[in-house]
């Protein structure tokens, strides 16, 4: 924290995500703000320009799972989850997410979209991420079509070795910290 010129202490400003600016695209917007994200800078939103998703799918990171999908399902729900968005009635637990060293629930919501309610299940990337940051959003995992991945390596962005999670193959793109936020990408017919 800073001081003001009177010694008394100031507030930090307040955390926004990059998709508060007018140059981001309407599909990066979707995106519920990442804990960590600051420290991507602007690469959520070129990787959605250079991968072109079909859908996002945030994902939830979470020490229980019963009790996150219960807290989904109240009616104050995860922090920046709208009202409109409460859980519908379907969750499936879905394949271990082996690159984040999580098991994986796939929670439908209204409106036809969904969130990955995701777990520790080794001391992996994802219990790191939850010892940095706490629980909340920590995810995002981008559906493209086949050929994200070139083109995701053609903009200068590396990506993991191949890895199955609860979209089937994934890899995570290696940007920012090790422990946290995490971008997957996600190539599907």
């Amino acid at each position: 924290m800073g001081s003001s010129p009177a010694g008394r202490a100031s507030k930090p400003p307040p955390a926004t995500s990059i998709r508060d600016t007018a140059r981001v695209s309407a599909r990066a917007r979707e995106l519920p703000p990442l804990l960590g994200e600051p420290g991507l800078g602007d690469a959520v939103d070129r990787l959605v320009a250079v991968a072109a998703p079909r859908a996002i799918v945030p994902g939830w990171a979470t020490v229980e799972l019963d009790r996150a999908e219960h807290e989904l399902r109240s009616p104050a729900g995860p922090s920046r989850l709208a009202a409109a968005d409460r859980a519908a009635d379907d969750a499936i637990d879905v394949a271990t997410d082996h690159l984040l060293g999580a098991r994986a629930r796939l929670v439908g919501l209204e409106r036809d979209r969904r969130v990955v309610l995701l777990e520790p299940s080794t001391e992996g990337p994802l219990a790191a991420a939850l010892a940095r940051h706490g629980e909340g959003w920590l995810a995002a995992y981008l559906l493209a079509a086949p050929g994200a991945a070139a083109r995701v390596r053609g903009a200068g962005h590396r990506l993991s070795a191949p890895g199955r999670g609860p979209f089937g193959v994934q890899r995570r793109v290696l940007v920012g910290r090790r422990d946290g936020p995490f971008i997957l990408l996600v190539e599907r017919d």
